[in-house]
């Protein structure tokens, strides 16, 4: 991520908890990432279309857009390897596309922003950990509209979706066994809810709920599910439900 833009406290904490609410109300890494791109134009600025393109260990994907005529130009986009997102995660600096239609940089992705009717867009990114990272291509239909606090409430906006990618990977990959994803996913979302509830209990972060799951699983030598399972029960008195991981077809 680049150091252009300076989000104050406040702006980085309203974000953080409106985004935090939408973490704990959806069910997966798909839910979570469909949920923060159709919240985009209510913290970017009303007219801003987002896509969100996921990179892990060196792979590209279209993971989110908060409409049909963005996911059609991020899919070019990851299909031709070239575009703004591209740059933006590649160069980790924020990257502006003013006058699409003179962008001589990325012409697959041109042509199919110009058809969509865009005019410009902007592309940030953040890391979400070893060998991950996200970055939002953010698309408008007027020529400048990227003006400073626009792209400030960006860099915040990407910030706070790459932390819950972060979490959401360290998460998998504590609990994958023997390449069962569909079992991890669903263990996932039980140690959600007990996250959720430990940040209420402890007014901490999300990531510190974490750890507090961890060393106590760590601790008593039990799986970090079955402790999750144990801090939600113990608050809503029955056993939790999870929600299921949905993989997603290849564009």
């Amino acid at each position: 991520m680049t150091d252009e833009f300076e989000p104050d406290a406040v702006t980085t904490s309203q974000a953080r908890a409106e985004l935090g609410s939408i973490l704990l109300e959806t069910a997966s890494i798909e839910d979570y990432l469909e949920e923060f791109a159709q919240h985009a134009p209510e913290h970017i600025g009303a007219g801003t279309h987002c896509g969100i393109t996921l990179r892990h260990r060196g792979h590209d994907r279209r993971a989110a857009s908060s409409d049909a005529r963005t996911a059609r130009c991020d899919d070019v986009e990851v299909a031709a390897g070239s575009g703004p997102c591209i740059t933006s995660l590649d160069e980790q600096r924020t990257v502006m596309g003013d006058e699409i239609w003179h962008d001589e940089r990325w012409v697959e992705w041109r042509e199919a922003a110009v058809r969509a009717g865009f005019r410009s867009a902007a592309a940030l990114s953040a890391t979400a950990g070893p060998g991950a990272a996200i970055a939002l291509n953010l698309y408008s239909e007027d020529e400048e509209p990227w003006e400073q606090e626009r792209l400030v409430r960006a860099a915040v906006f990407a910030q706070q979706v790459a932390r819950v990618m972060a979490l959401c990977i360290r998460i998998s990959e504590q609990t994958v066994i023997n390449g069962d994803l569909s079992a991890a996913m669903a263990s996932r979302a039980i140690i959600d809810q007990a996250i959720g509830v430990i940040m209420a209990q402890n007014r901490c972060t999300s990531e510190e709920a974490f750890e507090i799951l961890r060393s106590a699983s760590s601790h008593r030598n039990i799986k970090l599910r079955d402790v999750a399972a144990a801090v939600v029960q113990g608050i809503a008195g029955s056993v939790p439900t999870t929600g299921q991981f949905r993989p997603r077809a290849e564009s």
